[in-house]
């Protein structure tokens, strides 16, 4: 509970609200009169942050980072996506989401993007602690989920915030070209990252075909909360969704993005009990999946620069998980 001043979040991204400018927002879009404060969540990037009204309303105030906050190119903007994300998860299935009451991209008030959400109940997946048969029910939802989203259809690829284009080639290597131009710019070279352009390249053909869906790209379990009492899941943080190649999402699945697609046989089997379009493992899946993971590996080598410093656990926990995700991803390429 905040009893004055700005709520210290220790991040080179989240930006420090105050209570004045909490109350005042909650005040000036009539959500309620605010009666306590409390940061919330473990994430690396927003800020976020549990309100109470004297209506009785819980809500998540989410902030994006502030304007002179250095980030990567793609998420500049990202939180206006993300109420896009959530109003295209509640137009066209039945996902159980937040519902956003106010999104708020004047700055001036708060001083950068927010937007107020429903707060829902549950906990995140990592804090529960399952049987094995209640984990793959909870596993089955997630992947019931992911069918859900990928029966939303676009014709243009990429991120909305950065701009689309006619192709999954075009926009996989435009968003790869994106994270190279961030790294070089944060004075690192990445040839890695250098590598999988060539890769791109050289599957144009395979990825001038590819179906465009919406994609999350991050269904990890910190974005999907447990409810105990109902034993449904409910998913939060659409931030980072694309329009893409469905294929990517099974990154999250089974044993991780270090896997190949070839170790998520039940994952699949799964989601093809269940989806309208089929994902059979083949050698061409087997590649638009590698292909991903490069993508996931690169994020992760570049954010690094961004976020922290280099004796930082996560700073070297990026170098080691993306290492390895190169390492598995060029081996299937």
């Amino acid at each position: 509970i905040i009893t004055g001043g700005p709520i210290m979040i220790i991040s080179k991204t989240k930006y420090e609200a105050s209570e004045d400018e909490i109350r005042e927002l909650f005040s000036f879009h009539k959500v309620g009169n605010v009666l306590d404060i409390a940061a919330l969540g473990n994430g690396e990037f927003n800020a976020a942050y549990k309100v109470t009204c004297d209506n009785g309303v819980n809500c998540v105030l989410k902030i994006a980072p502030p304007e002179d906050a250095r980030v990567l190119s793609y998420e500049k903007n990202m939180m206006k996506s993300e109420v896009f994300w959530y109003s295209k998860m509640h137009e066209k299935t039945d996902i159980l989401c937040p519902e956003v009451y106010v999104s708020d991209f004047s700055k001036e008030i708060i001083k950068s993007d927010c937007f107020i959400m429903e707060m829902m109940p549950g906990e995140p997946l990592w804090a529960m602690n399952f049987s094995g048969e209640e984990y793959e029910t909870v596993q089955k939802q997630k992947i019931c989920m992911l069918t859900k989203i990928h029966r939303i259809a676009n014709d243009r690829y990429g991120y909305i915030q950065t701009g689309l284009m006619i192709s999954w080639y075009e926009g996989l290597k435009n968003m790869a070209l994106s994270l190279v131009a961030d790294c070089k710019n944060l004075g690192h070279d990445t040839p890695d990252g250098e590598k999988f352009i060539r890769f791109i390249d050289r599957h144009e053909k395979l990825l001038g075909s590819i179906p465009c869906r919406m994609v999350n790209f991050d269904l990890w379990d910190s974005n999907v909360l447990y409810n105990v009492r109902t034993g449904k899941i409910c998913w939060i943080d659409p931030e980072r969704c694309f329009w893409g190649d469905p294929v990517a999402d099974f990154l999250t699945l089974g044993p991780g993005p270090k896997a190949p697609l070839a170790a998520k046989k039940k994952e699949l089997d799964t989601y093809n009990e269940m989806a309208q379009e089929k994902i059979f493992l083949t050698e061409e899946t087997e590649i638009r999946y590698a292909l991903a993971v490069c993508y996931l590996a690169l994020i992760e080598e570049v954010e690094k620069y961004v976020r922290y410093e280099p004796d930082n656990p996560t700073y070297i926990r990026n170098t080691v998980d993306s290492r390895e995700m190169y390492d598995m991803a060029f081996g299937l390429l």
